[in-house]
């Protein structure tokens, strides 16, 4: 069954908090059946089908349901009820097939998943991200909050087209809406935080590569199409398009990093013969923002030394006893 042509996103990512119960119901109950049961047993079995008002309803229900857990990526299998008529009318999730491998986390990947539960403020997305933690820590593994988590910035989404883009693009559904008057249909790509505003990286079907600022989005997200039905370009081709947002660098400063650590501030700048504190190396990291460089260096806390005096060494020093003042 294909997706209503008129269905919302609602404000918490999902299409409704009762038909996402109902689909966690539903795999719970296709879980734990060592059997291939019948659509008459996962009738009676999970709760919300008792909601459909006929059995066309509850077919139409169903069948949507496990469209959507396919298009997550559950594996819904089909077999028979009974293994001596051959008939194929029953249904199970393999434990083997739904439930991950081990996870082994470097200690940097676990800083970086330690530092998404710590940044995302945004309602839909911090849910998200609190459960890959929990389940995570079930698994045994450390999450490493660390002392930089408190040196993050807090990221907050108050467009109301947030939700419903966000989960477009973790969905890869195509959605619509109104941008400068004008009906779009978006198949989208990446979403964009640059000065406090967030954008829409995606392709504006019939027209090209687009990007969109949210807050000037007319009206909500609509679906437009079925999940998955597109596949993202080339991580290189998306950046490409991104850049587009990046004002050029007007500007640098001489930073010491320590060897090893503040990959990303090594990356963007240019090593040099500047003398450094042992165990640190010289960068020259250009930028285009001062308060974006700032908060770049104190996200790395003492793995970044500011060798230049100036307004930005001064911003960082604030900042960093600002933080440290709120410490108990």
């Amino acid at each position: 069954m294909g997706v209503p042509a008129r269905t919302h996103f609602t404000s918490s990512g999902t299409m409704t908090a009762r038909s996402s119960e109902r689909l966690i119901n539903l795999v719970i109950a296709l879980l734990v059946t060592p059997r291939y049961i019948s659509r008459e047993q996962i009738r009676d079995r999970v709760e919300g089908y008792s909601l459909a008002k006929s059995e066309a309803a509850f077919l139409r229900m169903f069948e949507r349901d496990k469209e959507e857990l396919r298009a997550l990526g559950v594996d819904v299998q089909v077999g028979p009820t009974d293994p001596y008529s051959g008939e194929l009318d029953g249904y199970r999730i393999p434990p083997d097939q739904f439930y991950l491998p081990e996870i082994n986390l470097t200690a940097e990947e676990s800083m970086l998943v330690g530092l998404a539960s710590s940044v995302w403020n945004e309602p839909s997305v911090a849910a998200s991200v609190a459960a890959a933690t929990a389940k995570l820590r079930a698994a045994g593994e450390q999450i490493a909050l660390g002392q930089a988590s408190f040196l993050t910035p807090r990221l907050t989404a108050r467009e109301p087209g947030f939700p419903g883009l966000f989960q477009a693009l973790q969905t890869r559904t195509p959605v619509r809406f109104t941008y400068h008057g004008r009906t779009r249909h978006v198949c989208a790509w990446k979403m964009i935080l640059r000065s406090g505003a967030w954008y829409l990286l995606g392709e504006d079907r019939g027209v090209g590569a687009r990007i969109f600022r949210l807050s000037r989005i007319e009206d909500l997200p609509e679906v437009d199409g079925q999940p998955g039905s597109y596949t993202l370009p080339d991580p290189a081709e998306v950046a490409e398009h991104a850049r587009r947002l990046e004002p050029e660098p007007t500007a640098s400063v001489l930073v010491a990093l320590r060897i090893g650590a503040a990959g990303q501030l090594r990356r963007r700048g240019q090593v040099t013969d500047d003398p450094a504190p042992e165990g640190f190396q010289s960068v020259r990291v250009p930028y285009a923002r001062e308060d974006e460089i700032v908060s770049a260096i104190c996200a790395v806390g003492s793995d970044a030394l500011v060798l230049e005096a100036g307004e930005v060494r001064d911003r960082v020093i604030a900042q960093l006893r600002a933080v440290a003042g709120e410490l108990p």
